[in-house]
């Protein structure tokens, strides 16, 4: 049976390949558009040592991280945001990477039991250029002495293709998006005529924090996954579809 859904994938065109294969083969049409390129932040390798732990907040972090040479300390605790973040940490670094069971967020790592007891301690967050500063903010009420080091930006991509546009708001009823910085360029990107299209689309998004940035749908035609794990996202694209 064919579906009758037809989603926008708003993520950056070199990540979360398992979303796109697993709509490949099912029967859910997709379009898959990025407004974000990300690039590279210049830094000096150099090893990590004497820190209590290393907080990874995503996949990009750990990629450019180790393109720029950077090494740590084999027996430094590492964390992740999320699982598939964790895995590559772990993978790349050689070093067990810890990550928040079932809600894959700030707050749920925050939650963390080794997150909680930092009074005095040293940590070190790897992450892109303007990224949330609640881990960073919380460790150091805490009592941590926190360092962070920036590995890579999101750049703003041109998109002026009022055709492409005009054939979202004919075609797409379902949006998907995980990352607060694409969906504020996406809807500045639209025209004001867009907003009932908008409107009548369901959304797909990870957390609430997200979903709070679109208040002007219905809050029953936006689903919450908890995390921005490809599994979680196949298999709420799958149940909408």
């Amino acid at each position: 049976m064919t579906s009758t859904t037809k989603a926008l994938i708003l993520q950056p065109d070199d990540s979360r390949q398992r979303i796109t294969d697993a709509l490949s083969q099912s029967s859910i049409e997709f379009i898959q558009h990025s407004f974000i390129d990300i690039e590279p932040i210049a830094v000096e390798p150099k090893t990590y040592a004497d820190y209590h732990g290393v907080i990874w907040i995503s996949k990009n972090a750990v990629k450019f991280a180790n393109n720029s040479g950077l090494s740590f300390s084999p027996n430094t605790p590492m964390f992740a945001v999320g699982p598939s973040t964790a895995r590559l940490a772990a993978n790349t670094f050689g070093a067990s990477t810890c990550c928040p069971t079932f809600k894959h967020d700030s707050e749920s790592l925050l939650s963390l039991a080794e997150l909680k007891s930092v009074d005095k301690q040293q940590w070190l967050i790897v992450k892109g250029e303007k990224g949330r500063d609640l881990i960073f903010d919380t460790l150091r009420a805490r009592g941590a002495k926190v360092d962070s080091i920036d590995v890579y930006r999101r750049v703003k991509r041109s998109f002026s293709d009022e055709q492409q546009v005009t054939q979202w708001m004919n075609t797409v009823n379902l949006i998907v998006v995980t990352s607060a910085e694409q969906l504020g360029y996406f809807l500045s990107s639209l025209p004001r005529e867009a907003g009932s299209w908008l409107s009548r689309c369901h959304w797909i998004v990870p957390s609430e924090r997200l979903r709070d940035l679109i208040p002007f749908v219905a809050a029953n035609t936006i689903s919450v996954t908890g995390s921005a794990t490809e599994s979680k996202m196949i298999e709420a694209i799958r149940e909408h579809g």
